[in-house]
């Protein structure tokens, strides 16, 4: 029986991504027997070779072994359990099914042992048996939610999605705004043809937790069934499967948490940090995931959740120092190099930033996010014609990358190729008609580009005005006074310009606001402002605000 690798999830900046390692820690190949016990009911249970296994588990397991063989046999159900327990976590599946086997024939009525032989059954592909065992749980237990939902799973995967919905829908009426059960109505709905309520259950699903990538899969071939093929690609690119991982939906289940923190293992202590990190308990998530890498120092994901987890309590420079172990390990580690991009970019090392995104796109080039993080960095740094092929390729991914359109848009404005530069922002506004960035770009290129046949005054005061609704930002106020100036209204734009000085002085920016008495003095000449946006405009400048000494070593 070939045993599987460890299960290890990521922790990422959006959110928990899984992530396979480079190596296994909870063992190799499981040499396993059975044999038939004296009472005919049972099965005794042979322990498999777990020479492989952290000597820590081995001796728990053994332990628990040696518990069970002292009981007599009417006492040794709960024992059984707790053995199978264990042997699941290892992913030992025959012998775990066995004591869970053993354990259901001495105590029919308790619930975990239909249940989890279920999710052998699962994890073995016999899913007709698998429904079996769920069908038994919901019996002792009418309405658990794991239950249902996994249940619901394995009939779709069965191919039977009409009766995985009614399941479903008693789950969804009975634990409404669930995403789990959101999920598997959405893929129930696409296994019978129903694209449009697949995208309706799905979208509700991912409105839950945007974070969830595994979402985007069902919903790209959901969007594909209804002839949508755009919306299609742009949630297949942020699937995962791109780059071999996704974030999975995942629903409160607390006998398989048992299950995945049984064994005083690498992967215990994992889990428990990833559940950690689920309610923003960063500290805890730190010891667990310290305790994981003591276990298995030599795996590269183990290092590299740690260092997430580092970063998120402020300690920078550790976390660094785990990525930099990790792609040590395994320098062809994506994700690795873009977290460590990420910190040379907060320290202000944008040369080792560039380097690090660079590896990230070249060891999985459809990482999004690494293509649009390098993007930002070539265009602050005045690499502006790389910026442009680094956002092409966000946007050939991800085609609805609003962060990648502003910055193609502004790489042409510093090209001085403003014509293109509209006829970008235009198809953007189509994309994206409430994107407020795009419409007043738009407007002050359409009121201060030097280019004659850009300009359109009356069009740039009608894209730009509609943003007053809600009280004008200096931006807009700025802009404003702009489109003003170029239909000649100089009092108007006097009057919008001293708004927007206001403004940046209020809000503690007197710097800005000294800037801006350039184009007032314009404005009192009558003259019109012929720079879109300064050198120095935040709009030029994308990425996050430096931390002077962020990764300096402590004292």
């Amino acid at each position: 029986m070939s045993r599987h690798p460890m299960r290890l999830g990521t922790l990422s900046l959006a959110g928990l991504l899984l992530a396979t390692p480079g190596a296994a820690i909870v063992g190799t190949v499981a040499v396993y027997a059975v044999s038939q016990a004296a009472e005919p009911s049972v099965v005794a249970v042979v322990l498999p070779d777990l020479e492989g296994m952290h000597p820590s588990v081995r001796e728990q397991i053994r332990e628990a072994h040696r518990a069970l063989l002292a009981l007599e046999p009417e006492d040794r159900s709960t024992a059984y359990g707790q053995l199978g327990t264990l042997l699941f976590a290892g992913e030992y599946l025959v012998e775990a099914e066995t004591c869970f086997r053993n354990a259901q024939r001495l105590a029919p009525d308790v619930f975990r042992w239909s249940y989890y032989l279920g999710h052998v059954y699962k994890s073995t592909g016999r899913l007709t048996q698998a429904v079996e065992q769920f069908e038994q749980a919901l019996r002792l237990r009418p309405g658990d939610l794991p239950t249902l939902v996994w249940l619901g799973q394995v009939l779709i995967d069965l191919g039977q999605p009409k009766a995985a919905e009614l399941l479903l829908a008693d789950a969804d009426g009975r634990h409404p705004d669930t995403q789990s059960v959101l999920f598997q109505l959405g893929r129930a709905a696409g296994a019978m043809g129903d694209h449009e309520e697949a995208v309706s259950r799905l979208e509700a699903a991912l409105e839950l937790n945007p974070g969830a990538t595994m979402v985007h899969y069902p919903l790209a071939m959901a969007y594909r069934g209804l002839g949508d093929l755009e919306r299609a690609e742009a949630h297949l690119g942020r699937s995962g499967r791109a780059v071999g991982a996704g974030v999975a939906v995942t629903v409160p289940d607390p006998l398989m948490a048992d299950v995945n923190t049984a064994l005083r293992s690498p992967q215990a202590f994992w889990d428990l940090g990833l559940y950690a990190g689920s309610l923003g308990n960063w500290p805890e998530a730190v010891r667990q995931f310290q305790s994981a890498v003591e276990l298995a120092p030599d795996v590269s994901a183990l290092r590299l959740n740690l260092s997430l987890a580092l970063n998120r309590v402020g300690e920078a420079r550790f976390a660094l120092e785990q990525l930099e172990e990790a792609v040590r390990l395994e320098p062809e580690l994506a994700l690795a190099h873009l977290e460590m991009g990420a910190l040379f970019e907060r320290s202000g090392s944008d040369p080792e930033a560039i380097d690090h995104f660079t590896l990230a796109t070249t060891h999985a080039p459809g990482l999004v996010e690494a293509h649009l993080r390098l993007a930002d960095a070539l265009r602050r740094t005045g690499q502006v014609n790389a910026s442009l092929a680094s956002y092409g390729q966000v946007l050939k991914l991800d085609p609805g990358r609003a962060e990648a359109r502003f910055g193609e848009v502004m790489a042409l404005v510093r090209l001085m190729r403003h014509r293109d530069a509209v006829t970008r922002l235009r198809e953007a506004l189509e994309h994206h008609p409430g994107e407020q960035a795009f419409r007043q770009a738009l407007s002050r290129l359409l009121a201060a580009s030097p280019d004659p046949m850009v300009r359109d005054g009356a069009e740039a005061l009608a894209l730009v005005q509609p943003l007053t609704a809600d009280g004008a930002t200096t931006a807009v106020a700025e802009t404003i006074a702009m489109a003003f100036a170029e239909q000649g209204d100089f009092l108007e734009a006097v009057d919008w310009q001293r708004a927007a000085m206001s403004g940046a002085a209020g809000a503690g920016h007197p710097e800005v606001a000294q800037q801006m008495a350039v184009n007032l003095a314009l404005y009192r000449t009558g003259q019109a402002c012929r720079t879109p946006w300064r050198d120095d405009a935040p709009e030029h400048r994308p990425g996050p605000i430096v931390e002077a000494g962020l990764l300096d070593p402590g004292p």
